[in-house]
């Protein structure tokens, strides 16, 4: 029986989203789908055009940015209710959004509030995030394209210090993360190069100690000449102005701790300090994309699709590892909206050096391309 399905988009983009769309569009194909255009605010305002695979140019799926459009809003029940007759006047039957835990928690908001109202609406997310802190699944599509961007770039910002470590003794390269470390934790990943590994890595999910990082700082100096540090950008609020707290992050952060941290080192060790703020290139790098992140991110919206056809609901796309392969098995939205993953403690170090599980566990996200 065809169906009325909906597709669309909220937060940030990634650098393999569109391939989700893709994958989404062509398991689709046998149903009357309609695209979803500029995140939650075109939920609300009803911003829905025809679409199907053919609309989407194959080259969108191996660029950053998001064909769909994207945005942030923090939605109010008004607004649920106001979307939920625009769902209706246009007779969609099933929605399914791409994003990370926020729009997993509007998904599984929407269908409360329809099922509250005795309307028949099915939902399912399609994971996407390159925080990676989506709870029930082992990884999330974005993370691992984000995560060879970091492992790309940071040894060639290290190579570079140690070729400058007498104008510049300490570095600090700030990675995304608001409140998990995951990226940072990537960005220690050296391609059997230890000679330009980071010597220091800085999470939120451990508390910043300031004379134990100044300290550090001073070791590494001791002992290899010149000190490269890597830190989340919410790895220390307490040192930035940033509204990490906002609801569904829709402020904007600017990115800053990095800095502040090498005015800190300037100031108490009297050595030169530079801080380097990577910023959306982590997200947008199509060029730099993994392989196997843009095929898991088209594997999830083929499966998004399928659920929504079989009439699944409340649930989300997951990845899993198996012997196999990945796996995608879904996951209740219950168990993932409005929730986030931090770091195990298993990897939670400030030492980049005692992170070889880590690395192992990250390494087959990376592709090879």
């Amino acid at each position: 029986m065809t169906m009325r399905l909906l597709i669309g988009q909220t937060g940030a983009p990634t650098s393999v989203v569109n391939a989700s769309l893709r994958g989404f569009l062509d398991a689709a194909a046998e149903h009357d789908v309609l695209a979803l255009r500029g995140g939650p605010d075109g939920l609300v305002e009803g911003r829905f055009t025809p679409v199907t695979a053919a609309d989407v140019p194959v080259a969108a799926t191996r660029h950053g940015g998001s064909w769909l459009g994207a945005g942030r809003r923090a939605v109010t029940d008004a607004d649920l209710d106001v979307a939920l007759d625009v769902l209706v006047a246009n007779g969609v039957d099933g929605v399914a959004l791409i994003g990370g835990n926020g729009t997993m928690a509007l998904l599984h908001a929407l269908a409360g509030r329809a099922a509250a109202r005795g309307h028949e609406l099915t939902v399912v997310g399609i994971p996407k995030t390159v925080d990676n802190d989506l709870v029930g699944i082992d990884h999330s599509p974005g993370y691992g394209s984000a995560a060879r961007y970091l492992t790309t770039v940071v040894p060639d910002l290290a190579r570079d210090h140690a070729a400058m470590a007498g104008v510049e003794p300490v570095r600090i390269v700030e990675t995304l993360g608001r409140s998990v470390g995951w990226l940072a934790l990537a960005a220690t990943w050296h391609r059997d190069d230890p000679g330009h590994a980071p010597h220091l890595v800085l999470i939120p999910e451990l508390r910043f100690d300031r004379l134990a990082f100044l300290a550090s700082v001073q070791d590494a100096l001791h002992t290899h000449g010149r000190a490269f540090v890597v830190v989340s950008e919410g790895a220390v609020p307490e040192l930035t102005d940033e509204p990490f707290g906002a609801v569904n992050h829709s402020r904007i952060i600017l990115g800053g701790v990095s800095r502040a941290l090498a005015s800190l080192v300037s100031t108490e060790l009297a050595v030169a300090a530079r801080g380097e703020v990577l910023g959306m290139a982590q997200r947008s790098a199509g060029a730099l994309a993994s392989d196997v992140d843009r095929a898991e991110a088209t594997e999830a919206g083929r499966h998004a699709a399928k659920l929504l056809a079989d009439r699944a609901t409340g649930l989300m796309v997951g990845l899993h590892r198996r012997s196999g392969g990945t796996g995608y098995d879904p996951v209740p939205l219950a168990e993932v909206a409005g929730r986030t993953r931090p770091v195990p403690p298993r990897w939670r170090t400030t030492r980049p050096a005692d992170l070889g599980d880590f690395h192992d566990w990250l390494s087959p996200l990376l592709g090879k391309n």
